[in-house]
């Protein structure tokens, strides 16, 4: 008899150990799926209700951050972009694929710029020794649009809305 319940006893518990890891398995997983759907999303999730977070405005703000007026001031200034423009080549590194789509996803609150700009049609006023740098305005997310600023070392600033077909001076 004392043997008997022993075994069940041992059962019991042995059950009881298969339940609390199978629960924590299935909640890791749960959790697993959750973040993956959030990294799909363009905007943060709220993982209290799927909605939308309202606390990360980074993402949701870039556009207005990237409007060619507060850049352009911005870049007159300060001889130099914004701290939240990042080169194509710290953003490849850092997960970024102009492909996909996906900075706002990968890098919140960054937008692309800071680049060199070769001029090889010379669309824009050459001197000796100018150097052009090329950043993206008007930006809203998702795949990069034909807007770019273009600033020189020496103080010049243009727009091309048509992706460097044509270009504009902007004027202080």
């Amino acid at each position: 008899m004392k043997r008997n319940t022993i075994g069940i006893l041992i059962f019991c518990v042995l059950l009881i150990i298969v339940g609390v890891a199978f629960n924590k398995i299935n909640s890791t997983r749960h959790s697993s799926i959750e973040s993956r759907s959030a990294e799909n999303s363009s905007q943060p999730v709220d993982r209290n209700n799927g909605k939308p977070s309202s606390t990360d405005i980074s993402t949701q703000e870039i556009d207005k951050l990237t409007r060619q007026d507060v850049v352009a001031s911005y870049v007159r200034q300060n001889k130099r972009l914004p701290d939240y423009y990042i080169t194509k080549s710290k953003a490849r590194s850092q997960g970024w694929d102009a492909r996909d789509g996906n900075l706002c996803s990968v890098l919140p609150g960054r937008a692309i710029g800071g680049d060199r700009f070769s001029n090889r049609e010379g669309g824009l006023p050459e001197a000796s020794g100018r150097v052009w740098y090329e950043a993206d305005i008007n930006y809203r997310c998702g795949h990069r649009g034909a807007d770019r600023l273009l600033y020189s070392n020496d103080g010049l600033i243009y727009v091309s809305r048509d992706h460097y077909k044509r270009f504009m001076e902007v004027k202080s």
